[in-house]
């Protein structure tokens, strides 16, 4: 009985620690945020934008935005970016939800979710859970019985949420490149050049319409990085969809340098078609245009510059962003 009593103590004594430490990281993430960008000091953090209607009989809207906040460190000239606190804020159809993630930025362990919902009833849902280092919930604090969350859940919706920052700022994340299919070209290379270009101008037509709608359907991510011994960088991507991704364009930019990239997908938006890439080197501008056929070989290329590749990185590049396409658009979040 004694023995019991001790254990008890002690796992009470353990828990308590664990909960102190929390609450202590989560008010030092805080503060982190509040200094984020200032005192001279570049941003590090990631937005996501999401904008998306649902095609239906009774069309659902939804709205959602992402805000990571995270640190760099380099060991061996290999920059590791480690998150430590992830914000959500999203809406649909007069639903709202809010949710905080505190992260071990040197693990990406999960230690704290708190979230907020409302539907436009006006039932509130209001949840805190606190997890030990093994990712188990040691303490859970609801305001009703009635949520629609679990320790569970909500763990796997922040991982969910990490893989996307792995994802979206390569954080040893890559997207394996397959070869190309070696199917039968059927289309003439003149032919198959001229049904790209006019592919290519109905999907700008279709952009510049979605920009200007009340309900777009895009997916808009920033980050802000580097600038601790480098020039502050910015990064954006913006994805534009409809049933399928058309359209991607990357701009990655600093006082030192600045590139831009289109990649642009066939009607089913499964395959490169067209892929297009600017960057200023040493006062000199460069651009490469890469045509592809129905398999994704390259059948013309249009440069400036000796060196060409075939598309290979545009390749890669377009697999990559097609992943986080369907892991944000397609999978979604609970």
């Amino acid at each position: 009985m004694a023995l019991l009593v001790v254990t008890t103590v002690a796992a009470q004594n353990g828990k308590d620690a664990r909960i102190k430490e929390i609450r202590t990281a989560y008010s030092q993430a805080k503060k982190k945020i509040d200094q984020n960008g200032k005192g001279g000091k570049s941003p590090k953090d990631m937005h996501i934008i999401l904008n998306h209607l649902d095609d239906e009989d009774v069309p659902l809207y939804t709205e959602m935005t992402l805000d990571y906040y995270f640190d760099e460190s380099s060991t061996d000239g290999v920059t590791k970016k480690q998150p430590y606190f992830i914000v959500e804020n999203w809406t649909c159809h007069g639903h709202l939800r809010y949710r905080e993630i505190l992260v071990n930025p040197k693990n990406q362990k999960v230690m704290f979710c708190y979230m907020k919902g409302e539907t436009d009833g006006g039932f509130v849902v209001e949840t805190r859970y606190y997890y030990d280092i093994n990712g188990k919930c040691i303490e859970a604090k609801h305001n009703t019985e009635n949520t629609w969350t679990s320790d569970g859940s909500e763990l796997e919706n922040a991982e969910y949420y990490l893989k996307i920052f792995n994802m979206a700022t390569y954080n040893g994340y890559f997207s394996p490149l397959e070869a190309d299919a070696k199917g039968k070209t059927t289309m003439p290379k003149a032919q198959r050049m001229q049904q790209i270009r006019s592919i290519y101008a109905q999907a700008k037509d279709k952009i510049a319409k979605n920009d200007k709608a009340e309900m777009p359907n895009d997916l808009h991510i920033t980050i802000h990085d580097l600038g601790d011994d480098q020039p502050p960088r910015t990064t954006e991507i913006k994805m534009y969809f409809d049933d399928v991704c058309y359209f991607i364009s990357h701009r990655s930019s600093s006082m030192s340098m600045d590139g831009y990239s289109e990649y642009l997908f066939d009607p089913q938006g499964e395959s490169l078609i067209f892929s297009y890439t600017r960057g200023r080197e040493e006062g000199n501008e460069y651009e490469w245009r890469y045509y592809y056929d129905e398999n994704g070989k390259c059948i013309e290329t249009k440069s400036n510059s000796d060196e060409t590749d075939d598309g290979f990185y545009d390749k890669r590049a377009a697999k990559d962003f097609q992943a986080i396409f369907r892991i944000v658009v397609s999978e979604g979040a609970d």
